[in-house]
């Protein structure tokens, strides 16, 4: 049976990945199942990773953690320093986010709107524009 999703993270910034990973050690046991309480979402403990694009050329430059709520209460529980920085929609987690611990799925990207008519071949008869009337950086 999957379980079900959470639909907002809160987003934690660490200078650096080593601040991260000592913080997820620090959290790991501190969390626990509640014992005979139902499966809800929000007690769900899920931490996703993420190294932004513009950190990945330098180990200077910081990453985020994308905790649940029952995640962010452990980590208060524990009496961690958790430095939130904003809450992040499940929908809008980056593609390239890693799953640290708990349990979800990475979230579906979202279907592109066909507009009017038949869904079978309904762009495909759709002319390209000329190249004229593109911008000038967007590649022929």
């Amino acid at each position: 049976m999957m379980s079900p999703t959470i639909s907002a993270y809160q987003a934690v910034y660490f200078e650096d990945v080593a601040q991260a990973v000592e913080y997820c050690h620090a959290l790991v046991p501190h969390i626990v199942p509640r014992p005979g309480s139902p499966l809800v979402a929000d007690d769900q403990a899920v931490v996703w990773f993420h190294v932004p694009a513009r950190s990945r050329a330098s180990t200077r430059h910081g990453c985020y953690l994308f905790a649940s709520p029952a995640a962010i209460a452990a980590a208060e529980r524990a009496g961690l320093d958790t430095p939130l920085c904003g809450c992040v929609p499940r929908a809008a987690l980056p593609a390239d986010a890693v799953l640290l611990f708990g349990e979800d799925v990475p979230p579906v990207p979202a279907k592109r709107r066909q507009g009017y008519g038949s869904a079978v071949g309904a762009w495909t008869n759709v002319a390209s524009p000329p190249a004229s009337s593109r911008p000038a950086d967007i590649g022929v």
